[in-house]
């Protein structure tokens, strides 16, 4: 396959949505020609000072693009925009190539990988992690699965969106089975550092002093270092990530893991913490939000001065 190169290539971008957004004018800072669609046509005019093109159909959008990237809340959505009745798979020329850079559930990436070929196209995942920060910034960590050939071929476009980028395995899936254990540390982490946290308060501690400490000792995590001085501290809950995307991430995880028959004791408790968290603060609830909880249940907020 030959390389997409930035300045040749035209990349169709399929949801623009709180990472598609930063990640579509990256691909256009980086001279990338970038067709956007989105069922929420307000969504591609927020990127249209930054040269991001609408497209007014998947069939449009697929006519004009030489790669598809899609990044879509799941599985049942990228299956629906790929292979879906009037979906890119009837559109797109043979040989062209989509990267699903949504969190899919692994097994469905493999299903509609083979689908997809069946019809002359290429299908590799390539989800990301890093949040929205990470998606502004271009920083984010990739994680590719697919033929060495392809994923080699995508490199350029892979650069110009994150930071580290790491080609799991020759399988389409590869990629997406890695984002859910990444995503499974990642919420036990954020989980951890929250009751943490909370407890450092009850006992009086000054919670500035707590992540001195964790920060330079081992309790660190990507937690303690970055979503508590940003976000937790100062109460901003607007880290980027939804309560209820996270909780459909766990909820992935801890299906493998029964199916892989893997005892999975802190991945079953933080799919609960988070279905709580959906329950009490609704699906589109920052993450970080769940602090709240820990709050409540002991009577004590972060930061707040001893009675």
């Amino acid at each position: 396959m030959k390389t997409l190169e930035p300045g040749s290539v035209t990349i169709g971008f399929v949801g623009i949505g709180k990472m598609g957004k930063p990640m579509s004018k990256n691909l256009r800072h980086g001279d990338y020609t970038v067709v956007a669609y989105d069922t929420r046509p307000e969504n591609v005019k927020d990127v249209a000072a930054d040269g991001v093109q609408e497209a007014e159909s998947l069939a449009d959008l697929a006519s004009r693009a030489d790669v598809v990237i899609t990044m879509l809340p799941d599985s049942d959505v990228v299956d629906a925009v790929v292979d879906g009745s009037d979906g890119l798979s009837s559109h797109l020329d043979k040989g062209k190539l989509i990267i699903d850079m949504s969190s899919s559930y692994p097994i469905r990436t493999s299903i509609l990988a083979s689908r997809v070929e069946e019809k002359g196209l290429h299908l590799i995942g390539a989800p990301v992690s890093g949040g929205v920060v990470g998606a502004e910034a271009a920083t984010l960590a990739i994680m590719p699965g697919g033929p060495k050939e392809i994923v080699d071929a995508a490199m350029p476009i892979f650069e110009t969106l994150g930071k580290t980028i790491v080609h799991i395995d020759e399988t389409p899936e590869s990629g997406h089975a890695m984002k859910c254990v990444n995503n499974f540390l990642s919420a036990t982490s954020l989980l951890a550092s929250m009751e943490a946290m909370v407890l450092a308060s009850k006992l009086g501690l000054d919670p500035e002093k707590a992540l001195q400490v964790f920060n330079g000792g081992s309790g660190m995590n990507s937690a303690t270092k970055d979503k508590w001085p940003r976000f937790l501290l100062p109460r901003d809950f607007t880290c980027g990530f939804s309560t209820g995307l996270m909780h459909k991430d766990l909820s992935m995880g801890s299906d493998l893991a029964r199916e892989y028959g893997v005892a999975a004791f802190y991945l079953n408790q933080a799919r609960q913490m988070y279905g709580l968290g959906v329950q009490k603060f609704g699906p589109d609830s920052d993450q970080t939000e769940l602090l709240q909880m820990f709050e409540e249940w002991s009577g004590k907020k972060v930061g707040e001065p001893p009675a």
